[in-house]
């Protein structure tokens, strides 16, 4: 009985202890609805993507050839910002004109092979991808050591040839060859079929050159080809101009020798200025060249204020609105905000989305982008 008594009086007091009942919030003042038509609302969709694969296609990224690609057209698959001087580093691969995968992207630049004095391109797709052979780190940060493995190949992917690292891309010579300076000394001419043509080894070299030499761009040695003559130029202290050729390669005998042969003469080099297009409601012009076909096309900003790019034809037709390229490729001319265009096919973006089109304004290709954020 005294436990509950106890029980009983805690109550009560805590009954006497309580707060004051609070006052009543006041009514709240009516808001004016605001109605939402969702059905005027068009949804947010992702691009699609759209492509397939081909048979070849394997994830190393190795090109295998085949006699049913059709013309090799390069991709962009990944952008990614960096804090280099280099700027941004961009990844490609290789897609046929039907949207078919044919690489990952796994090269760090693709180019067709090209006589930049005449501008004439040759039957060479060249393929560069990287290698690296060792990597460093330390306070300031990390790095990498490697070189540019070459590919290359025919524009359909007919055949394909693994290289060494070369010096440089390469130069064409009458009847559609490709001579190339290897990094380990050797000089290699290509026939269009990519069969060997002629091959200078480096000890053909070396009496002229140095035991071990390699190619470089700083005091050489360096070659260059004027007319199907190779020219190794080279830096010469003892020379009053500081620099002399120090041999000579004749591609069609296979001679190295000290002096020119005895027909060659130095061409008179005249500046060419390639063809423009402009029309009228357009300004910011770039005259697009396909090096398939040779057809020019003119990339413009609509004057209009809108800063819409349009592709049109030589005559200053449309053929595609709304079109440009917001990446920076390196090694592709007009990599930026202007389109390529190859083999009839257009390149462009699309809010991160990698397309190509063709002259019918119909989408044959469609891959995102991958970036840092990725």
């Amino acid at each position: 009985m005294k436990r509950l008594t106890v029980s009983l009086l805690a109550l009560i007091l805590l009954a006497g202890c309580a707060s004051p009942a609070p006052e009543p919030a006041p009514e709240p003042e009516p808001l004016s609805p605001v109605y939402t038509d969702w059905s005027k609302l068009t949804p947010y969709e992702p691009a699609k993507e759209q492509y397939a694969y081909a048979d070849t296609y394997r994830e190393d990224g190795a090109l295998r050839p085949s006699g049913d690609y059709g013309f090799l057209l390069p991709y962009i698959g990944s952008y990614l910002e960096t804090e280099s001087y280099m700027g941004p580093l961009t990844t490609l691969g290789l897609v046929t004109v039907d949207g078919r995968l044919v690489t990952p992207p796994v090269y760090a630049e693709i180019e067709m092979a090209r006589d930049w004095l005449t501008n004439a391109y040759a039957p060479f797709l060249l393929l560069y991808r990287g290698e690296v052979t060792a990597r460093h780190e330390n306070e300031w940060g990390s790095w990498a050591e490697g070189d540019f493995n070459l590919t290359v190949a025919s524009p359909d992917g007919s055949w394909v040839r693994e290289l060494p690292p070369c010096y440089g891309g390469g130069c064409l010579l009458s009847g559609d060859r490709l001579a190339l300076a290897l990094t380990d000394g050797s000089v290699l001419i290509l026939n269009p079929d990519g069969s060997t043509a002629m091959t200078f080894p480096a000890s053909a070299l070396e009496p002229y050159l140095g035991e071990g030499f390699t190619w470089q761009w700083d005091g050489g040695p360096s070659l260059d080809w004027v007319d199907d003559v190779g020219r190794v130029w080279k830096y010469d202290e003892n020379d009053p101009e500081g620099s002399r050729y120090a041999c000579w390669l004749n591609p069609d005998t296979g001679a190295v020798t000290m002096d020119p042969p005895p027909s060659f003469v130095e061409p008179e080099y005249e500046y060419q200025e390639g063809p423009e297009l402009a029309f009228p409601g357009y300004n910011d012009w770039d005259t697009l060249t396909d090096p398939v076909t040779g057809k020019l096309y003119c990339s413009g900003a609509r004057t209009d204020g809108s800063g819409i790019r349009d592709l049109l034809d030589e005559q200053g037709q449309v053929i595609l609105e709304d079109c440009e390229l917001s990446y920076w490729v390196m090694g592709i001319e007009h990599g930026w905000q202007s389109p390529w265009v190859w083999a009839d096919r257009i390149a462009c973006s699309e809010d991160g989305v990698f397309c190509y089109y063709d002259l019918g304004g119909n989408c044959v290709f469609r891959r995102t982008i991958q970036t840092n954020l990725d």
